[in-house]
């Protein structure tokens, strides 16, 4: 393992402050192990990317046994190093990193739904010529984080959405089962109308948040973009996280253009500046600003280019003729017999 070093890596928000109408006291099924991209740390940088995360999972699978959730990485200390959770299944989620599925203990889950843990710390193997990760060795609960601003996992049993409620709440007004189709909603609703000879009983107005008489093209309308939030949420996101991409690299790209046209950072840095730029463009630009220029920038004096033969000499030329041990005084001189 000489070309191996172990990491206790990223901890990782377990229970996020909960946002209105969210439900308190739920452990997340599904958490993040390993974040994706280039990640500095107090115990080293790393990387995880598409082969990294094909190699930690495929080693995972490999393997008969569950993996441990310890609490304060104890089974490493040689300690007694009780179980928090076991990991089932580890899943690639592209730029959202690598998740595992897990089944708590009933110690651990009081422990979170208390908020009394409130972290995961992945230990994993990173290798040293290139800092990608190569094998995830464990997690464990922790609320002592190795470096400030992680990113909250988000789970999401506790994103109780405002639409699946109403959705519940119709269903069980019309009589219905939690899982019924939203043509048989549909249905149920007719039944009323023709029963009844009304549009639809008021239960089921206030629970799609019309008012008494709404049209039957109304009431369908809204089940539709009801039932559509319902399952389809996870898309919308997905998109938007695309687009927040997209426009973050557009950025990026024009921030290193800029700084390179400025003469701050050479060609050779460009990859690096791609990178820094996209992770964090505020920290680039404060980079910028303090910067030396390292490429000059001015015009460079030669046949055709204004400045040769007119006396006038650049601040480029200038520092040729520095480098030459030319001065100045026999530059112009030998200039003007050029010309």
């Amino acid at each position: 393992m000489n070309n191996l070093q172990v990491i206790i890596s990223k901890e990782i928000l377990l229970n996020p402050p909960l946002e209105k109408g969210e439900l308190k006291g739920v452990v997340p099924a599904e958490i993040q192990v390993i974040p994706y991209g280039f990640h500095s740390t107090a115990k080293g940088d790393f990387v995880c990317d598409e082969a990294s995360a094909k190699k930690v999972i495929g080693t995972f699978d490999a393997k008969t046994n569950d993996m441990v959730i310890d609490y304060e990485h104890q089974t490493l200390q040689g300690t007694e190093a009780p179980a928090a959770g076991w990991i089932k299944e580890l899943v690639n989620k592209g730029r959202d990193g690598i998740w595992a599925v897990v089944e708590w203990t009933d110690r651990a889950k009081e422990y979170i739904k208390n908020k009394e843990y409130r972290y995961v710390s992945p230990v994993f193997l990173k290798r040293l010529s290139d800092n990608k990760v190569m094998a995830l060795i464990n997690v464990a609960l922790t609320n002592q984080p190795n470096i400030d601003g992680m990113v909250p996992l988000v789970n999401k049993e506790l994103k109780t959405k405002k639409e699946e409620q109403q959705m519940n709440r119709l269903l069980e007004a019309l009589g219905l089962a939690a899982d019924a189709t939203e043509d048989e909603a549909i249905a149920a609703i007719v039944k009323l109308k023709e029963a009844a000879g009304v549009t639809a009983c008021k239960a089921v107005m206030d629970s799609l948040g019309l008012k008494e008489g709404a049209a039957e093209s109304e009431v369908v309308g809204t089940i539709m973009a009801m039932k559509q939030s319902h399952g389809q949420t996870g898309d919308l996101s997905q998109k938007v996280k695309d687009l927040s991409d997209k426009l973050a690299a557009r950025d990026a790209q024009e921030l290193v253009a800029l700084a390179m046209k400025e003469g701050k950072i050479t060609a050779a840095q460009k990859p690096w500046a791609d990178e820094y730029a996209k992770r964090d463009p505020e920290g680039f630009k404060v980079f910028v600003a303090k910067a030396s220029v390292v490429v000059p920038v001015g015009e460079i004096a030669g046949p055709g280019v204004k400045g040769q033969g007119s006396g006038e000499v650049d601040e480029t030329q200038l520092q040729i003729n520095k480098a030459l041990g030319v001065s100045e005084e026999t530059f112009r001189k030998y200039q003007k017999q050029v010309v």
